[in-house]
């Protein structure tokens, strides 16, 4: 009986071409895969990528991310091989996500953190997502949390329309309600929430002082220079009780590296 060579990796065929890339970063959207590369290996870039698809047989395009920009903090793509098209559908914990990799922002990496959240937000409660891009965390806490309302606000108008896209995709156009528009107006008009999702972590700290207003609990996530959590613990009890409320943080845990000196940060303030 013969048996089936195994399938060589993207990382072992490298290796055998010479290359070492250990130390690239990949993110696995549908059936795209997004690289970064260190600079010694940009020249590489084409053969690194055809290994990609070589060893990975759901994957049909490689980008290289030259970085994010403008307010939507969206991704700087460049087409390295295969199909030329940036629109997918990512599965995650058997929900589909639609995304259009170079319009809107998405983390795969975050799907551990969006499960983790579900499952501490009660059923028959009430959740805004406050930067919901094409509402990931919203999708995952309407099918597993049994919500009674999510409202998913976000002001790039490609995350709302992959937003309401996937709503109705995965048949939870009566749960979360999609709203375009700058969160810290649109939240003034809400009702009160049980949770509060703030997954803008470039500015979170700067928009807190909205979701402490409106939320019982708010799942925080924020960039944070290593060695700092504690300071910015402490700040943020000073700006809740500065507003007239008490903070208790539970949870503070560590979500992702994002550079040598940085990482981000996820905590859970409970509000009263």
């Amino acid at each position: 009986m013969e048996f089936e060579e195994k399938k060589k990796s993207y990382i072992e065929m490298a290796k055998a071409e010479g290359i070492n890339i250990d130390s690239i970063s990949i993110d696995f959207i549908g059936n795209i895969a997004i690289i970064k590369l260190p600079e010694h290996l940009i020249n590489d870039k084409e053969k690194i990528a055809k290994f990609i698809i070589k060893s990975n047989r759901n994957v049909k395009t490689v980008f290289l991310d030259k970085g994010v920009f403008d307010e939507y903090r969206v991704r700087k793509l460049e087409f390295i091989t295969g199909e030329n098209k940036t629109e997918t559908i990512h599965k995650e914990y058997g929900i589909k996500i639609m995304v259009d990799v170079a319009k809107v922002y998405f983390s795969p990496r975050l799907a551990t953190e969006r499960m983790r959240v579900a499952k501490e937000i009660e059923e028959h409660s009430v959740t805004i997502d406050m930067f919901a891009g094409v509402a990931p965390f919203s999708l995952i806490i309407a099918r597993y949390a049994k919500p009674e309302k999510i409202y998913a606000i976000d002001k790039n108008p490609y995350a709302i329309k992959y937003a309401r896209i996937n709503a109705q995709m995965n048949k939870m156009g009566d749960v979360i309600e999609v709203i375009e528009g700058d969160a810290l107006q649109v939240i003034k008009k809400l009702p009160h929430a049980n949770h509060i999702i703030m997954n803008l972590p470039h500015k979170s700290f700067e928009y807190l002082p909205y979701a402490i207003e409106k939320g019982d609990v708010i799942h925080y996530y924020e960039i944070i220079e290593r060695g700092k959590e504690e300071k910015r613990m402490e700040d943020i009890i000073k700006l809740c009780r500065s507003h007239g409320y008490n903070v208790e943080i539970k949870n503070m845990h560590v979500v992702g590296s994002y550079s040598p000196a940085k990482r981000k940060i996820g905590m859970d303030l409970f509000i009263s």
